[in-house]
């Protein structure tokens, strides 16, 4: 579920310049933490915190090692994470180099399942008069 509060904003350039529009801004979202992970998966497998622990440090640091190689990497039914840097636009040919590649970023690539889950999450907006 992802809860959105209404905001306004007086619009500054285009055709609705000077009026004030309202849009639905998403509210801060509960975290969970390392901690409640590894409890969750404690309860689904036999492992042990210290294994889990292990284990969430060792793929994090694959991940790392494997993106400053150039590789992307792939978890499983979660999805893959990629290095994605892509150049600017210029006129010649010769123009393109290093330089204009835009700065490197991590992007993460769902597998379908989590996409289609994504689609059909509750979203609602909170109204000023209905907070409570």
């Amino acid at each position: 579920m992802i809860l959105h509060e209404i905001k306004k904003i007086v619009m500054r350039i285009g055709k609705n310049k000077g009026k004030t529009m309202y849009f639905a801004s998403p509210l801060p979202q509960d975290r969970t933490t390392t901690r409640q992970v590894e409890d969750y998966i404690i309860n689904l497998t036999s492992l042990s915190r210290s294994d889990i622990r292990s284990c969430i440090t060792a793929l994090a640091e694959v991940l790392r090692n494997e993106m400053l190689a150039g590789h992307a990497v792939d978890f499983a039914d979660l999805g893959s994470f990629k290095l994605v840097s892509i150049g600017k636009q210029v006129e010649k040919e010769k123009d393109v180099s290093a330089e204009t590649l835009k700065k490197a970023r991590i992007q993460f690539f769902p597998r379908a399942e989590l996409r289609a889950m994504a689609e059909k999450v509750q979203r609602i907006i909170q109204k000023p008069d209905e907070k409570e």
